[in-house]
């Protein structure tokens, strides 16, 4: 392995492979993600490009839980964002129990003396895989990262409906319906909805029946309605016309009228 002092300039590696601005870190270098992730207690750091811009806000901390993220569509003005985003994942005991994802080059990192592991030009498909195995099987707050993680991946649509589906867990099925609805698109709005007819959990169900409330108003109103009106579930039909309910559209005030004139 070889040590990276932090003032160098990485001008031979494209932008996003490049490690951020950290303090109190040392940095060293590795070839691959499956090499890091035999790594013995330390930090694992790598870049990928992003499908959407986001924001993470905050304190910029590896150790600091206080911090936040956003995700924003095309004409938000939020604010500095960026397209590539720096993914980090702490193994304690051979396991992902920790990941941050910051945005690429909105601030210095504070590392508070740890070594972190860095992989350059990490594919999107070997980042995939790796955060669909902490999805599977790391940490409970660990799994909650790197769903949202693959959901900032161009090809992360695909994993995250198979885990929406397979997963044996009703708390990770659950959240990766709820970053599929950030995600919108056909494949996510039908991946929602089948959560809601096929799911053996109720609480499952209803992640996805708010995931479907938080498509496009033209996605998600002509869902909602449907499962108002003809769902098996009365629990699923309640839920549906609730979200309804929140939404300022004068399809779903029409629809709401029409079921309490019955």
């Amino acid at each position: 392995m070889k040590t990276k002092m932090l003032s160098i300039c990485f001008l031979a590696f494209p932008l996003w492979a490049a490690p951020p601005r950290m303090t109190g870190a040392v940095v060293q270098s590795l070839s691959s993600l499956s090499q890091a992730e035999s790594a013995e207690n330390a930090w694992i750091g790598y870049s990928i490009a992003t499908a959407k811009s986001f924001s993470s806000c905050g304190r910029c901390s590896l150790t600091s839980d206080n911090y936040n993220f956003t995700r924003n569509s095309d004409d938000d003005d939020l604010g500095p964002a960026s397209t590539v985003a720096q993914v980090f994942a702490r193994i304690r005991d051979k396991q992902v129990d920790r990941i941050r994802v910051f945005s690429g080059g909105e601030c210095e990192i504070a590392a508070r003396g740890q070594t972190i592991y860095w992989i350059d030009n990490v594919l999107p498909a070997d980042s995939i895989a790796f955060l669909r195995r902490i999805a599977d099987a790391g940490g409970h707050s660990a799994r909650d990262m790197a769903l949202f993680a693959i959901s900032l991946h161009a090809g992360g649509t695909d994993t995250l409906i198979d885990i929406a589906r397979n997963n044996p867990r009703s708390e990770v099925r659950g959240k990766a319906l709820f970053w599929l609805s950030q995600a919108a698109g056909e494949k996510a709005a039908a991946a929602l909805r089948d959560a809601v007819d096929n799911d053996p959990e109720a609480s499952v169900k209803s992640k996805a029946v708010f995931g479907i409330s938080q498509l496009p108003n033209d996605q998600s109103i002509p869902l909602l309605i449907d499962l108002m009106q003809h769902h098996r579930s009365r629990e699923v039909r309640k839920k549906a016309a609730f979200w309804l309910g929140q939404k300022n559209d004068p399809r779903a005030l029409e629809a709401i009228a029409d079921i309490l004139k019955q």
